[in-house]
């Protein structure tokens, strides 16, 4: 029977009928109040209930049974900063960062929070290390096979990705001892590879140079694949979209113009 009732919270509040799950989720957690995942589920209605008091009250019980959970963590953040209390916000949302160093959202919360603090240069530097946190979460989970499809390049109207696929390379190669240099194909070489698929899927390869230092080489296919990693969700134009909107408060109008551009050119196509 828990099973089911749990079940059946989680479909209502899938489909936001909110103070239905709580009813459940409050029933549940009198069954079982050792399992954080319902206090989570609870505050989480509270919170679309607008019941920002209850949501931290059960957010901060899931949290003292499971400090852990990045997510939990996340959410409390949310709940504070939606009750306007932003220094608190903040250091709950550092100890997300903390507990998982590559969760964007978490630098996200903590910008936006920043921002409402009046905080600009430091929501500036947290939206920019939440698209390094991304940009570190997509590289980690490359395979570097033949097999891997092949994609070919788009012209952006800015390359400010290039720079987190450029932050990518080096993060990869700072994470394998063997790697002396990395570097890129110039603008012919790319041409050719696309054109000849020579190392078909593969996004990098590593040689030796004549100095006997080994080089990884990042090939077309790392870029193409990156670029349309960040166009399949929205967090990558949501992270850019906001660092303009505070490159706009702080005045840098032509910076934040073309935040908005490629923020507006990575939306996921529907």
């Amino acid at each position: 029977m828990t099973s089911e009732a749990r079940e059946q919270a989680i479909e209502l509040m899938d489909q936001q009928k909110y103070a239905e799950a709580l009813t459940l989720f409050q029933d549940l957690i009198c069954h079982n109040p050792g399992d954080w995942a319902l206090y989570y589920m609870a505050g989480q209605c509270c919170r679309f209930l607008n019941d920002l008091t209850g949501a931290i009250e059960y957010l901060r019980k899931s949290i003292e049974i499971n400090p852990k959970e990045p997510s939990v963590l996340l959410a409390l953040g949310i709940a504070l900063q939606l009750n306007k209390q932003y220094e608190v916000a903040v250091d709950v949302l550092k100890l997300a960062i903390e507990v998982d160093s590559d969760f964007e959202l978490g630098y996200n919360s903590l910008a936006l929070t920043q921002r409402k603090m009046g905080q600009l240069e430091k929501a500036l530097d947290n939206y920019d290390a939440g698209a390094k946190a991304l940009a570190r979460r997509i590289v980690k989970n490359m395979k570097n096979s033949r097999a891997n499809k092949i994609l070919k390049h788009k012209d952006t109207s800015h390359n400010l990705w290039v720079e987190y696929a450029a932050y990518g390379m080096l993060y990869l190669c700072c994470l394998t001892d063997s790697i002396d240099y990395n570097g890129w194909p110039t603008g012919e070489q790319a041409v050719e590879e696309e054109k000849t698929e020579r190392h078909a899927g593969l996004y990098w390869v590593d040689r030796q140079s004549v100095d006997g230092k080994t080089v990884r080489l990042f090939l077309p296919n790392y870029f193409n694949t990156f670029r349309e990693i960040l166009r399949s969700n929205r967090t990558y134009s949501s992270l850019i979209g906001s660092r303009g909107t505070v490159l706009e408060m702080l005045g840098r109008h032509s910076d934040a113009e073309k935040h908005f551009e490629e923020a507006s050119e990575f939306l996921p196509i529907a």
